[in-house]
């Protein structure tokens, strides 16, 4: 019998089916159970009423393969309206571990970094998994549109070079046979290349950049959308592309991805192709978010991200988009080769697409003659030489041209409105991960890896300890009317910042005191101020509350009021606000190993 899809039962209703794909999960009702199966294409729901083959997968886990013939009929509870009744279930790969984390279910309750860390499971997940068929079908579009409308040639770079891409010091430096090499930041310099060789081009490129950076929008590794293009009117034919290759892949998307779209909560940022995105200039920019906010960054060179998120407000408020082209920006902060606009080259023929109130592309016109390259390449204190066969484009020809790259993950995230990059990047590398995989093995992000550490480190010790579930326990007093416990036997974690070095610390002291600002200033050599709590999730991914006090696990240091040994036990919520932890205090101090002092008040 030939296999039918999930996707395709609706067009056998009443006739034979045979099903394969992974088990999801079951439903047990009793008499009735329904067991959801997973394919390429979505989920089946086989109704299951006979005990013996019900007995085939009750003791089954997740990700048992199977093989499931029956009869295909109407169902108003089913998801696809049809489900698959009578079925004779044949078990192909049984499958009995537990998985680490509950992929079947429509949303995963753990945080990014549990995810990431059981990511080849976790992709399973039906929200996860639209995500990547969504950023699929972004790759096609951009395909399509470059190759049927602008008619452009694709080309493919080389990843190693002999130099670094744009100069600078932020590549990745490769061993090539005893020769010096890097990682390609970008494909810049070779899609120039390419426009002497077919006019309009573009590609899909990796880049890699080495920026020790942990923000929610940076990664170290990462496609690029690249397109360049000769001979224009005006350098602003290149945003009119962009533009219109943005709004067709927006539009391909609405068509092709309605079930992702809704399993992802059905955003999609605005982008109407009828309304143009608005393009002010640099300096209007910062004009704009002195007067719409009091804040005054007209001096800047640059936009912060506080303006970038409040100028897509604007677009979205006077324009009715959330997309907006900035323009004409300073030369100094542009690479080498941006080409100086001619009656003020202090300025240049550039522009940023923010999206969403993130900046999603860097584009603009690019010098075109010889002189003028060797003139960019001195101005940032390069060396010519190291860009021979760059250069040479430039003597044998080159017109005027630009372009634009535009990452594939941060648009990805923008236009699905998610939070962070890593959710994007099937398995991101950072400067905790290379391709997934944690690197930074003794530092801990998340409530739940924290918590299970905090165990294991209890255990591996042979320590007795209490590991107690409660109600959510906002202040301390909840915390020991929920454990059972004193109040001054509970233990506060708190995390603070230097105002000068803006460095974390964390200090525990009883939960009946207060923390005294001026014993920390003297011991850690400098003022300080509570971190804010939107930090402290998006740095530990902890909550203000359920911070458990091992600060070495979150690689900071840590430092123990005095008193806290003075009671027999220490209890304390272990990264989250619904679980703590008992044990022995003189145990808790041993295991942690904080620095000790005076650092509390009634």
């Amino acid at each position: 019998m030939k296999r039918i899809l999930a996707s395709e039962l609706p067009q056998y209703i009443d006739q034979s089916v045979e099903l394969k794909g992974w088990l999801n999960n079951i439903r047990s009702f009793g008499k009735i159970n329904f067991l959801i199966l997973r394919d390429r294409t979505g989920f089946s729901q086989i109704l299951i009423e006979d005990k013996e083959e019900y007995r085939k997968v009750a003791h089954l886990q997740p990700g048992s393969i199977l093989r499931i013939q029956g009869r295909a009929v109407h169902s108003t509870q089913a998801e696809l309206g049809v489900e698959v009744v009578q079925p004779l279930i044949k078990i192909e790969v049984p499958i009995r571990d537990i998985p680490p984390v509950e992929y079947y279910k429509p949303e995963m309750s753990a945080d990014l970094d549990f995810i990431l860390d059981h990511r080849p499971v976790a992709l399973r997940n039906r929200q996860i998994q639209a995500i990547f068929k969504i950023q699929a079908e972004l790759v096609h579009a951009f395909r399509l549109y470059m190759h049927d409308h602008v008619k452009a040639v694709e080309y493919f770079a080389p990843n190693i070079l002999g130099a670094s891409s744009e100069g600078g010091s932020e590549f990745f430096s490769v061993d090539y046979f005893g020769y010096p090499a890097t990682l390609a930041q970008s494909s810049q310099l070779y899609k120039q290349i390419m426009v002497g060789v077919n006019e309009r081009v573009f590609a899909l490129m990796p880049f890699f950049r080495a920026e020790n950076s942990n923000t929610t929008r940076h990664l170290t590794e990462g496609k690029q959308f690249e397109f360049e293009m000769g001979f224009f009117d005006h350098w602003h034919e290149i945003m009119d592309i962009q533009e219109n290759c943005l709004k067709f892949m927006i539009q391909y998307l609405n068509t092709q991805c309605t079930n992702e779209i809704k399993t992802l909560g059905g955003y999609l940022i605005k982008a109407p192709p009828e309304v143009p995105f608005p393009r002010i200039t640099f300096a209007e920019a910062q004009e704009i978010y002195f007067k719409r906010t009091g804040i005054d960054e007209r001096k800047e060179p640059d936009l912060s991200p506080a303006a970038e998120k409040e100028l897509c407000r604007y677009a979205a408020q006077e324009f009715g988009t959330d997309l907006i082209f900035i323009t004409d920006w300073l030369t100094s902060k542009r690479p080498f080769y941006a080409y100086p606009t001619d009656d003020n080259p202090l300025l240049s023929n550039t522009f940023d697409l923010l999206c969403g109130g993130t900046e999603i592309t860097s584009g603009g016109q690019r010098r075109h003659t010889h002189p003028s390259m060797i003139e960019g390449i001195n101005s940032k204190e390069m060396d010519p030489s190291s860009f021979t066969d760059y250069l040479s484009i430039f003597k044998y020809g080159m017109p005027p041209h630009g372009g634009f790259g535009m990452g594939l993950e941060r648009l990805t995230m923008t236009i699905l409105g998610l939070k962070n990059i890593r959710e994007v990047s099937l398995f991101p590398s950072d400067p905790k991960r290379i391709a997934g995989n944690r690197i930074k093995a003794n530092i801990f992000f998340g409530s739940e890896n924290i918590r299970n550490e905090i165990i294991r480190l209890i255990k591996h010790n042979k320590m007795e300890f209490q590991h107690i579930t409660h109600e959510m326990t906002p202040t301390s007093e909840d915390s020991a009317r929920a454990r059972g416990t004193k109040l001054e036997e509970g233990v506060k974690s708190l995390i603070i910042r230097g105002k000068t070095s803006k460095k974390n610390y964390q200090f525990n002291i009883p939960s009946h005191l207060k923390l005294e600002m001026k014993a920390v200033a003297e011991v850690v050599g400098e003022k300080c101020e509570f971190e804010e709590a939107a930090i402290i999730q998006e740095r530990f991914g902890l909550i203000v509350g359920g911070v458990p006090p091992f600060g070495q696990l979150l690689n900071i240091e840590t430092f123990f009021d005095e008193r806290v040994p003075l009671y027999d036990r220490s209890a304390f919520n272990c990264g989250m606000l619904n679980e703590s932890i008992i044990m022995k205090s003189q145990d808790l101090i041993a295991l942690v190993q904080p620095k000790m002092g005076k650092f509390a008040k009634e």
